[in-house]
């Protein structure tokens, strides 16, 4: 039997097992890490509070596995409400692999992206004129060329804070998160609009003896709208077809001063538009997004694995979005890490916790409307204090004791009764978390408040488990995403399945400084992808138990 072959009959038993129609017609989270979208949980270019005096560079790759050509959306969101800091369109060929740095200038606010790697990007980056895209591109030292981040759809959003504070600013550009969404499978081929086949895949293929694309140009001219609109400006279906995925991505965040490396793969999430389906945009287009899975299809459907079931979800018939496809696939119910504080290593610990679709239910004007309403599982919308979620908090040191071991000296410990430090501000009495991306830092200092900057993440956005009694210098965390009051719940399926929780992702990252190596000083550093739990309920006809 041909692989193709029995690929197909597994995949058909599976349907008939769990009685779905088309498993590859569906979104699903990839555990191979393979997939049409990958979602980046943390970017960085912030300087750690760890006597670093350098600020940290996020480097990260794309690799298509393919044998076809791909157009891919790359796209950076800050990390108060995820809108847009930069976006472009990468062009990659046949096993291609794309690579690229964001990293800070001492003398500039905002976060930057540079790239040596040769395959084609529209705008141009590499080889772009300094100045170039509107005053975007600057030049390094070496004669390296980079675009820089911008705050243009948040700098006179009074919902970002007052103007000249940092939410409006372009430091607010210098963490979040990013995402590569496949657009389409590149080719030589008529468009569906009449445009005539004008054989892309050849001008973004790399030449073998030299290593660089045949004519970047040329794609570059296809998006012309002045004085003659280029072949895609008039029928972007030209050269090509239904994506296929086969993406993957590595991402690291390298601290140089002090020699350590956090290095993570990305969310892959498969099946992301309909049988068919593609949606190639020009650069400048924030289309696709994440909101268009299913495309071009109005509803979009999820599979869910849940303790070796696979749940069926669709979404698109009011109240649900087709968001709630792609959101269903990061809803858990609870996230669980480790995390471990000072010791003879002088270890540190942050976790970044993302929210990857939030913005598109609490960000209003941008993507709900003037008028519009924030949206389940959230609850609040984004303002200038963020869009607030309860959490609970359960910590445990690695005897199962949990703060309610706390006794003696320590039971007027600030960590017995846990929350986000300063426990005596009311407002912080019940945990909560605030924007898209943020990050969890396990500090026992009594001033985190005067200085809230993580100690291995560097963020601005961080909040603080107060880690000062005895027994939580180690151990592990339960952060409760369905608190008994404030309920987060998916809006139900088409199925009738209700998701509790909320759609996270993210890891925990601990730096470990060792002075006692033989006489020697020795830096090292791990990340950990966070586990978590799902919860479901579901009507008598629908698959959750």
């Amino acid at each position: 039997m041909k692989r193709n072959s029995l690929t197909t009959a597994v995949v058909a038993g599976i349907a008939g097992t769990v009685g779905i129609a088309n498993l590859v017609n569906a979104a699903t989270l990839n555990p191979d890490g393979l997939g049409q979208v990958l979602v980046y949980p943390y970017y960085t270019v912030n300087k750690p509070n760890n006597g670093s005096s350098a600020n940290l560079v996020t480097q990260f790759s794309v690799i298509n596995t393919t044998d076809q050509g791909k157009a891919v959306k790359v796209r950076f969101l800050e990390g108060r409400n995820s809108r847009e800091v930069r976006d472009f369109n990468l062009y990659l060929s046949p096993y291609d692999v794309w690579s690229a740095a964001v990293f800070k200038l001492p003398a500039e606010e905002q976060a930057n992206l540079v790239t040596e790697d040769t395959s084609c990007t529209v705008p141009f980056i590499r080889t772009a004129t300094v100045g170039g895209s509107g005053g975007a591109i600057g030049q390094l030292p070496d004669g390296r060329k980079f675009v820089r981040f911008t705050n243009q759809l948040f700098a006179s959003d009074s919902n970002y804070g007052a103007a000249g504070g940092p939410g409006r600013s372009l430091a607010n550009t210098r963490e979040g998160h990013f995402e590569l969404i496949e657009m389409g499978v590149v080719g030589n081929n008529a468009g569906q609009n009449g445009g005539l086949p004008q054989n892309s895949i050849a001008a973004i293929t790399h030449i073998t003896t030299t290593g660089v694309p045949a004519n970047c140009q040329k794609v570059l001219n296809a998006w012309n709208a002045y004085p003659t609109p280029g072949y895609w400006t008039a029928d972007d279906t030209v050269d090509m077809s239904a994506a296929s995925g086969g993406l993957f991505g590595s991402a690291s965040i390298v601290d140089v001063d002090n020699g350590t490396m956090l290095a993570y793969s990305p969310d892959a999430v498969d099946g992301f538009y309909a049988a068919g389906g593609f949606f190639h945009s020009a650069p400048g287009d924030t289309r696709p997004s994440l909101e268009n899975v299913g495309f071009p299809n109005t509803t979009a459907t999820a599979y869910v694995f849940r303790n070796g079931q696979v749940i069926t979800a669709t979404y698109g018939a009011a109240p649900s979005r087709p968001i709630d496809a792609f959101s269903a696939l990061f809803t858990y119910d609870a996230i669980f890490n480790e995390f471990v504080l000072g010791g003879i290593a002088a270890a540190s610990t942050d976790w970044a916790v993302t929210f990857p679709t939030k913005g598109f239910y609490v960000d209003r004007p941008y993507r709900l409307g003037a008028t519009g309403t924030v949206r389940a599982p959230f609850v609040e919308l984004f303002t200038s204090v963020g869009s607030r979620v309860r959490v609970d908090l359960t910590p445990f040191d690695r005897e199962e004791r949990g703060p309610g071991a706390c006794t003696g000296s320590d039971a007027g410990n600030p960590a017995c009764d846990i929350c986000f430090s300063p426990c005596e501000n009311p407002e912080e009495l019940l945990p909560v978390l605030r924007y898209e991306t943020q990050i969890i830092s396990f500090q026992d200092a009594d001033d985190f408040v005067a200085n809230r900057t993580s100690p291995v993440l560097g963020s601005a956005l961080a909040e603080n488990v107060d880690v000062r009694a005895d027994n939580l210098s180690a151990g592990w965390m339960q952060i409760g995403l369905t608190p008994t009051d404030e309920p987060h719940a998916l809006y139900t399926s088409a199925e009738g399945v209700v998701f509790y929780g909320l759609p996270v992702t993210g890891f925990a990252a601990t730096n470990f400084v060792n002075n006692n190596v033989a006489g020697k000083l020795a830096n090292y550093a791990g990340l950990w992808k966070h586990k978590g739990s799902r919860s479901c309920a579901a009507t008598a006809t629908a698959a959750c138990s």
